[in-house]
């Protein structure tokens, strides 16, 4: 074929390279990423709502109490987990993770950004629905919310600082996967073999 100027159409199959990642592969850590934050955060948001159903319509019982210290239990998990992650290896937070994969998956990115913020949220209104369905008057809710409430603002604020950060953390770290990999791919492109 004479290269006379005309568009010559690109395949990729026959790029010689001894990289063994591939051009697509680069963004796979990012959708990698996405897809776990969104099915933790899926699971997390089940977990609130149901809860919250379960304190509603239980009875007094195991199933009930299960309910009640899931939400608390769920949060420290999550502050816990951040913590000893933040003790292993701490890198700098990166502004630009939640364009960045944008770039790479609109739409997953976006349910992702939407369940990271909904999560938090979930654990707020699970907790107060939990106060205030054993609050049979507002006296005990009152003297009730007045021991427990600090201590559950405590824990929800953390928890939300925790679980935010994380789920940045997670996405950037997809970004820096798929970096290293574009660099890989790009450094060892056009060597013999």
């Amino acid at each position: 074929m004479a290269l006379d100027g005309g568009h010559l159409p690109f395949d990729n199959r026959r790029v010689n390279h001894s990289s063994a990642v591939d051009p697509a592969g680069v963004t796979e850590p990012v959708v990698r990423a996405l897809d776990g934050l969104i099915v933790g955060a899926a699971a997390s948001f089940g977990l609130s709502v149901a809860a919250v159903l379960a304190t509603a319509f239980a009875v007094e019982g195991h199933v009930h109490a299960i309910a009640h210290l899931s939400l608390p239990g769920l949060m420290g998990l999550v502050i816990v987990v951040r913590g000893v992650r933040l003790l292993r290896r701490h890198s700098e937070p990166r502004d630009d993770a939640w364009s960045r994969a944008r770039a790479v998956s609109s739409f997953d990115s976006q349910l992702a950004r939407i369940l990271s913020i909904a999560v938090p949220l979930a654990w707020l209104v699970g907790s107060a629905a939990i106060l205030v369905r054993h609050a049979s008057a507002l006296h005990d809710l009152l003297v009730g919310g007045g021991f427990w409430l600090p201590i559950g603002a405590a824990l929800w604020i953390l928890a939300t600082f925790a679980w935010t950060d994380a789920c940045r953390d997670k996405i950037a770290a997809g970004l820096d996967e798929s970096d290293r990999k574009f660099r890989d791919y790009w450094r060892d492109i056009g060597r013999p073999r």
